[in-house]
Order: C-alpha cells, then sequence, then structure tokens
C-alpha cells in the first residue's frame, strides 16, 4: 500500500510568495525520487500551507527522508515554527474513475486530522468501502486517502482536538475545484455524521486550492 507523508507549516506573514518560490524548486529536484509517486501543495489559508508527498511504500519514503529534511531546511527563513511532519501509510483509498493520468492542477484539497476508536478501525473500513455509491454521486470528487499517523512533534492542537495521539488519521478529500467541494459540503457532512460511531474527537480540518502538483503515475 503507498506510504503519505504531509508537511504542514506556518508561514510568516507577507513571506508567502517567497515561500512557495523556494519551496518549488526544491519540489522540482526531487521529482525523479524513487518510489515517489506524486506531490500536492495546498495553500490552506492564514498562513499556513500543507504539502504531501506520496510514495509506492514506505521503504521508499524511508530512502526519500534526507532529501525530504533538506527540502523543509531550505524554507526554514520563511516560517514561524519547526515544521510538523505526519506520516503512515494509506489503510483505504477511493479513486475516482479517469482521475489516474489527469493533471495534477488545478485542484482543491479537504484534510481532515480526526482521531478514530481503535477497536472500530476495520469496521471503519468497511463502512467506507461500501459507502462507494455515494462518493461516485459527488461531482468533481477525485479521491479519498485514509491515513492512520504518526508524527515526532506533539502538536498542541492535534492533543487539544483530537486527545490520544496513539490513534489518529488524516483523511485527505481531492476534488477538481474548489466550487464543486463547496457544492459537495452538505452530502459531505451528512457522511461524516454517519461516521460518528467509528470517531473521537472534532476533526481539525486544512482545507485550499492546489498552488503545486506532480504525479510519477
Amino acid at each position: 500500500m503507498s506510504y503519505i507523508r504531509h508537511t504542514i507549516v506556518s508561514v510568516q506573514p507577507g513571506k508567502k510568495d517567497a515561500f512557495l518560490s523556494q519551496l518549488t524548486t526544491q519540489l522540482d529536484s526531487i521529482k525523479s525520487t524513487a518510489g515517489l509517486m506524486g506531490i500536492r501543495v495546498v495553500d490552506a489559508g492564514n498562513n499556513r500551507v500543507v504539502g504531501t508527498t506520496v510514495y509506492d511504500s514506505k521503504e521508499s519514503a524511508d530512502a526519500a527522508s534526507q532529501r525530504a529534511s533538506e527540502v523543509r531546511e531550505s524554507t526554514a527563513e520563511f516560517l514561524t515554527e519547526a515544521p510538523f511532519v505526519r506520516e503512515g501509510e494509506v489503510a483505504w483509498r477511493y479513486i475516482a474513475e479517469g482521475v489516474e493520468g489527469r493533471p495534477a492542477m488545478p485542484g482543491y484539497a479537504r484534510h481532515l486530522a480526526v482521531g478514530y476508536e481503535p477497536s472500530k478501525f476495520e469496521a471503519m473500513l468497511a463502512y467506507l468501502e461500501s459507502q462507494i455509491g455515494i462518493y461516485q454521486s459527488i461531482d468533481g470528487l477525485r479521491r479519498i486517502l485514509v491515513t492512520p499517523i504518526s508524527g515526532s512533534e506533539d502538536h498542541p492542537q492535534f492533543r487539544e482536538r483530537i486527545g490520544n495521539l496513539d490513534n489518529r488519521m488524516i483523511v485527505t478529500v481531492g476534488y477538481d475545484s474548489k466550487a464543486q467541494s463547496e457544492a459537495a459540503r452538505d452530502k459531505v457532512n451528512a457522511f461524516w455524521v454517519s461516521m460518528a460511531e467509528f470517531l473521537t474527537g472534532h476533526p481539525l480540518v486544512s482545507e485550499g486550492e492546489f498552488v503545486y502538483g506532480h504525479s510519477n503515475r
């Protein structure tokens, strides 16, 4: 199963354009990294940026970790604090028909960090699989990735909103556009209500338009 590394950064006010310019240059230099499947960068507003790299395995992600650290270090001068890195193996995914091979940009992503009940995790995955018809009915929905995560930093927002740091996941939902994401909001909110029995705490949401995208698959 594929492996995801999310990097969440807070950029100094007024320096986002310079940060993204530097980041883009660095990301262009790692496109050919062995095992790299894709890169997405989302401008999540409020001077926050979320970068996501997807690898074909944990082994590939581990092999690329030194280069990833160098990319983060190259942009440190633009940040207000150290990046928060969250990563893990994808436990479940939905990919809309025809998405593979399409350009990464334009696009819009919503990342939801939330706690889950460990004893119900497998039941949750089965429930997700049973709802394919709902995903297919949402215009512009590209993909859904469910990733139980770990991270070296004890981020206070995760502690406050999610609670147990050992039972967290990030659900990444990608759309063709922000407008389609907004149009689907009522249906998506109803879906999350139906997921309540599997979850703990309230989701911490980061979302925005892609400002960088690359795919190797």
